[in-house]
């Protein structure tokens, strides 16, 4: 989905440093209490979540913080169809990839399906 061009583009940074940004981001949203009616995004374990996520996956989720370090998933965000397709795209996308490595998690054997238009190759840059 082209999101490190993009980074670059918009922050004049590489994906490394927006990594770095994010996790800071990320540990400042579980220390610091979300305000009444806010929430912010975090990668979560999908087990048991409301939105119909498949589930043994780690997906971004719409979370609250009391500020102790833990979350809570909020769970009555309401997405308009554009990004319940993009989600729907990127559930698709992560689970062909646990498909591609099942045989490395002992899930059976390994099937890496190519997505049309994909023609990178191991190696390819």
């Amino acid at each position: 989905q082209k999101r490190g061009g993009e980074l670059i583009k918009k922050w004049g940074r590489s994906s490394a440093a927006s990594t770095a940004v994010s996790i800071v981001d990320a540990i400042k949203s579980l220390i610091t209490p979300t305000p009444e009616g806010d929430w912010f995004s975090s990668g979560v374990y999908t087990n048991g979540n409301p939105y119909g996520i498949a589930e043994d996956l780690v997906f971004s989720m719409p979370c609250r913080s009391k500020g102790d370090g833990d979350y809570e998933l909020v769970k009555d965000v309401i997405f308009d169809d554009y990004l319940w397709n993009r989600i729907k795209k990127s559930e698709e996308e992560l689970l062909a990839e646990k498909r591609c490595v099942a045989h490395l998690i002992g899930e059976g054997v390994g099937v890496c399906e190519l997505p049309a238009g994909d023609t990178m190759l191991p190696g390819e840059m």
